[in-house]
């Protein structure tokens, strides 16, 4: 019993508190057993070996697994840990055999086990106890003692204990989607092209040189989608165990994790609709924008009164007969005096009144103000872009053309998305263009620079190509929404591969130094700079300046009207003539404005 002491000393040391027995004793040994790991506080289970157990490699809790060599039954149940791959991290076998270490019996008892590195199986004898697991299948079996301290101190972790794989060659495979661009894995001109192999290659090689690893690499040009069951590319090789790992990172899916795993997370992708946000004039009337409605109001209430004191002046008498010029200062005349003094124009008639000045200048002066503050809040509203589109379905409800990035998930994830303003933005403004609606990257940054036209992509790929095509000006007005968020991408690996736990601490490793970050920085673009004090010039098209067109379109079809009727009649005078194509103003701009 000195053995089985020791075999639980080893198990409560480990942090074990179920331990599966597969024993031939007595059941008076089997009864002090219990009575043992009672007090280590360990729960145990006595197999039968006519209904063996299920051997599961993965589960919530980590189990230790006793095993008695010498019992007649030992070789199915190494057989069925085996074929399971119940020799992993989850479970700490201990191979018991109650004589002196043999080596040649070891080798025979353990002849066709897989029992790779994330293995946890020791072989206890009676005078040693060895750590035993193999780099490959096919290769022999690896021994080191674990000393006599191993039942009192926790020992780190399997993968912990095991960094040299000893040159071994595994089968791996990469993407290499779009060959007549590939020139080498360090070209950093077309990011954007096979960005998750680029970015994957040096820490998959930094990880071989770290395990004293190589690779046996192949290449494929598809990722692998889901048909039936059955995936292509990549993923079809590691589900049909072809090859051991993948020099890149695949997006976790859950369809994907029912054929292969993943060992560790690479990078977070970031996929939005980006967009240069429409100016301020494609969306509103910019004519009115600049004052507010109070200020509006005001000005118009100080022209107006300026209008009423000059026509209250010029109907008193004894202020006619003073000032003769009054007597030209009608009603008509003083509003064509308002109005010219909002276009900024001169007036005909200079009273010689004080007091009729005095209104003049301060409408004048109210008027220049106004017109200065005005015109340089319009310059201002001309060089902002407006923030009409915040929200999906702002997207959805404007004029915007839309493309999404040429990938393999480019229908995948709209159609799966549950909400329901990515649906509406799928149904109404993707699917009708069907194919064309896929763009390569730099067309599709080609058209977003263009405006009104937004692009789904991938932000590092967007970026690459922004930060080289556009201006500064241009990377100030970029926008972005988020359809949906896309799921982390990690390094794919064989379904119960023996080296997931092994390459997952290593690649950890790699994150919390700071390397992985460092190829991340260098391979995914960040978003542009955006330097607003940037010079350069805004544009101004028609759309810009389409309602004074209007205006002045409307205007030049009333004064062919009143010039006919002063032809026909005769009786006007040319101050009548303008006074008339003045006041025909008003209708038009009073239109303008309810309809804006």
């Amino acid at each position: 019993m000195e053995l089985m002491s020791f075999a639980l000393a080893y198990f409560t040391a480990k942090r074990l508190s179920l331990l599966t027995v597969f024993l031939c004793s007595r059941p008076e040994e089997l009864s002090a057993l219990f009575r043992d790991a009672q007090r280590h506080g360990m729960r145990i289970s006595v197999a039968d070996w006519a209904r063996l157990p299920a051997l599961e490699p993965y589960g919530p809790h980590r189990e230790g697994m006793l095993l008695d060599v010498t019992c007649p039954e030992a070789p199915r149940v190494l057989e069925k840990a085996s074929a399971t791959r119940a020799f992993n991290l989850r479970h700490t076998w201990i191979l018991l055999h109650n004589a002196p270490f043999n080596a040649s019996l070891m080798e025979a008892t353990l002849g066709s086990t897989i029992v790779l590195p994330d293995a946890d199986v020791a072989w206890a004898a009676n005078d040693t106890l060895l750590d035993v697991y193999r780099i490959k299948h096919d290769q022999p079996l690896i021994t080191m003692p674990l000393g006599d301290d191993a039942a009192r101190v926790s020992l780190p972790a399997a993968p912990t204990r095991r960094r040299d794989l000893n040159n071994v060659y595994l089968r791996s495979s990469t993407i290499i989607t779009q060959p007549q661009f590939f020139k080498g894995w360090d070209d950093l001109t077309v990011r954007q092209i096979d960005t998750f192999p680029k970015l994957t290659w040096p820490l998959m090689h930094l990880l071989a040189d770290d395990l004293h690893f190589r690779y046996n690499l192949i290449q494929v040009d598809l990722y692998g989608e889901n048909r039936n069951g059955s995936f292509d590319g990549l993923a079809g090789q590691l589900q049909r165990q072809e090859i051991e790992v993948g020099i890149t990172s695949m997006f976790l899916r859950a369809d994907r994790m029912k054929v292969l795993h993943f060992c560790s997370e690479t990078v977070e992708l970031r996929g939005a609709f980006m967009f240069r946000q429409p100016s301020k004039s494609s969306v509103s009337n910019v004519f009115l924008l600049p004052f507010s409605r109070g200020v509006w109001i005001a000005t118009a209430l100080t022209l107006g009164l300026a209008a009423a004191t000059l026509a209250l002046l010029a109907r008193r008498r004894h202020l006619r007969a003073v000032d003769v010029s009054l007597e030209q200062l009608s009603i008509g005349e003083t509003v064509i005096f308002t109005i010219g003094t909002v276009c900024q124009q001169g007036f005909h008639i200079v009273p010689e009144l004080a007091s009729a000045r005095l209104v003049m200048f301060c409408a004048l002066m109210t008027a220049l103000f106004a017109f200065t503050a005005y015109s340089a809040k319009i310059v201002a509203i001309l060089q902002t872009p407006s923030d009409a589109i915040r929200t999906i379905d702002d997207l959805t409800n404007s004029p915007m053309t839309m493309g999404v990035q040429e990938t393999t998930y480019k229908r995948v994830y709209f159609a799966e998305s549950t909400q329901p303003a990515t649906q509406r933005l799928y149904r109404r403004k993707l699917l009708p263009l069907g194919d064309r609606a896929y763009l390569s990257v730099v067309d599709g940054v080609a058209a977003l620079r263009t405006g009104l036209f937004a692009f789904q992509v991938e932000e590092p790929s967007g970026y690459d190509i922004i930060s080289k095509t556009f201006t500064e000006r241009e990377k100030c007005g970029l926008m972005q929404i988020q359809a949906f968020k896309m799921p982390m991408v990690a390094v794919p690996i064989r379904k119960h591969s023996g080296y997931k736990e092994l390459f997952a601490t290593r690649l950890r490793w790699q994150r919390e130094t700071g390397l992985m970050d460092r190829t991340r920085r260098i391979w995914l673009a960040s978003k542009p700079r955006c330097d607003a004090n940037s010079g350069g010039f805004v544009s101004v098209g028609i759309i810009d300046i389409l309602p004074a067109l209007h205006v002045r379109y409307c205007l030049r079809v009333s004064d062919k009207g009143i010039m006919a009727n002063v032809a026909s009649k005769r009786t006007a005078t040319a101050t009548r003539v303008h006074a008339c194509s003045t006041i025909d103003m008003l209708p038009a701009l009073h239109a303008r404005y309810c309809q804006s």
